[in-house]
Order: C-alpha cells, then sequence, then structure tokens
C-alpha cells in the first residue's frame, strides 16, 4: 500500500499533467488495476510506472504548447525522463520491502492456521486457488487477503461451535 507522501505526490503528478479526475482514474485502472491510489493493491512499482506514464504526458502536451513546463522548484516534473528511468526494473529496495512485509503475513496467517488444525495442505489449497500459479505482487496480497478471510471465518466457526478443532 502506497504511503500518504506518495499519495500526495501522484495526485501533484496528475495535477502537472494536466489530467483530469476521469482520466486519472482510467490511467491507474490501466497502469495498476485499481481506481484509486488508496487501493492496498497499488504498489511502489505501479506508482514508478504512473509516474513515467504521466511524465511522458506532461512532456507530450508541454511539447505542443497545451502546458507550461512548471517552474516551480518542487516540481513532480521539473526533468524531463527523470520518471521513466527511475527504478526500471521489479527489484528495487522498495519492492523487496513491500515483499518482505507480504511475506511475514502469509507466515503468521498460515501459522495461525495450523494451530487451528489446518495445515501445509490446506494452505496450498487455498494458494492455488487464488493465485492460479502466480507469484508476482499482486497475486500474494491476494492470497493474503484470503488467507485473513479463511482464518476469521475458522474462528467465528469455532466460536460458535460449529466448528470443533
Amino acid at each position: 500500500m502506497m504511503t500518504r507522501p506518495q499519495q500526495i505526490l501522484l495526485k501533484r503528478a496528475q495535477r502537472e499533467a494536466g489530467l483530469d479526475d476521469a482520466d486519472y482514474r482510467e490511467d491507474l485502472l490501466t497502469i495498476a488495476g485499481c481506481r484509486s491510489s488508496t487501493d492496498a493493491r497499488m504498489t511502489d512499482r505501479h506508482l514508478d510506472k504512473a509516474l513515467a506514464y504521466f511524465e511522458a504526458i506532461h512532456w507530450r502536451k508541454a511539447d505542443r504548447g497545451e502546458l507550461q513546463p512548471s517552474c516551480k522548484p518542487d516540481a513532480v516534473f521539473r526533468q524531463r525522463g527523470f520518471w521513466a528511468a527511475k527504478n526500471t526494473r521489479g527489484n528495487t529496495s522498495r519492492d523487496r520491502f513491500a515483499a518482505g512485509v507480504v511475506a511475514g503475513q502469509i507466515a503468521s496467517r498460515e501459522a495461525s492456521l495450523a494451530e487451528l488444525g489446518f495445515g501445509e495442505s490446506y494452505c496450498a489449497a487455498i494458494r492455488e486457488t487464488v493465485t492460479q500459479g502466480r507469484n508476482d505482487p499482486r497475486a500474494l496480497h491476494q492470497y493474503a487477503a484470503a488467507l485473513e478471510r479463511t482464518l476469521n471465518a475458522k474462528r467465528r466457526k469455532i466460536s460458535s461451535g460449529q466448528l470443533v478443532r
């Protein structure tokens, strides 16, 4: 999930690129598969891609005279090609940190399910169903969310007496 300063940076980029809200949300859907920067599926890699995309729009419009490049020292697009060249691979320190957080959540939830009597094969079946063999960051987030839902459902059933350990 993106931090508040990252969300602000993205909104500033939208404004500097001259995008209305509908175009902005459509572009986010294309780039990240979600319509809002507050969506948990929005990763740092999505931020980098969105900034590079908005940068291309900004400079295209500036070259045609539709936009005047910002003269502010803290402008998002003050240097042509900056965002396009930044973090071009998916293995940045931010990506590794985010993947570590998700891996920790998955391990914790799998351990909690094991304590309730649902072992590795049960979790493997959930993983296969949710991720369909994909191992990308979005699939891992979906798997972590599925484990959380399953864990909550099992705990509710145990507390209501419908499921005996």
